[in-house]
């Protein structure tokens, strides 16, 4: 990856001001008319996909954040795949406890709650099943997604009567739980068949 200014290499703040803001790791060229025409740039912003031969197998804008839904990306793991890449897995964006409320009360939708323990073999395993089973990581989509600290959040442990680390609970606008996964440990089918049973 690597990003390709408009600004020439003497506005060397501007760029500097990029990096700063964006925490930019990497690499940024700045000398405007020969990297832009090298690189084929005819409007702004322009991105290119690039396999590792350097053949350019994608070029357009990219979407903006709040256009896209930041868990779906079936045009870059297709890029990825042309390019002769395994995506990765699909990172999952988690809201605490109180975000996870307030989302559920102002949209009556559905929590899965993740309880977890930091360095904890189970709560590791129930992670690498929320994103590496393409199914469930594909169901996920349809809940408000909240990750607690077992430990440290004890009292919501409590009330909910989960178990940690390492639980799922699906809980409803109600705040009612619908499902444990540790009742049903180790069964996925079941885990999938709540998950597709209690979908927004």
């Amino acid at each position: 990856m690597l990003t390709v200014f408009s600004y020439s290499s003497r506005q060397p703040e501007l760029v500097q001001k990029y990096i700063d803001k964006n925490q930019a790791t990497f690499p940024i060229l700045s000398e405007q008319a020969s990297n832009l025409e090298r690189h084929g740039v005819k409007g702004f912003p322009s991105a290119f996909f690039l396999d590792s031969t350097g053949k350019v197998i994608w070029q357009g804008i990219l979407p903006r954040a709040f256009e896209s839904n930041d868990y779906q990306r079936p045009w870059l793991d297709s890029l990825l795949r042309q390019a002769g890449v395994e995506p990765p897995p699909i990172p999952i964006r988690w809201l605490d406890f109180d975000e996870g409320v307030e989302e559920a009360q102002r949209t009556s939708q559905t929590r899965l709650i993740f309880v977890e323990a930091n360095r904890c073999d189970q709560s590791a395993r129930v992670e690498r099943l929320l994103t590496q089973d393409e199914e469930i990581a594909g169901l996920l989509n349809d809940y408000i997604r909240v990750k607690i600290d077992g430990r440290a959040q004890l009292e919501i442990v409590k009330k909910y009567r989960a178990h940690w680390p390492g639980d799922l609970l699906i809980i409803d606008a109600k705040d009612q739980v619908l499902y444990r996964f540790w009742d049903h440990y180790k069964d996925i089918p079941a885990l999938k068949k709540a998950l597709y049973d209690h979908a927004n």
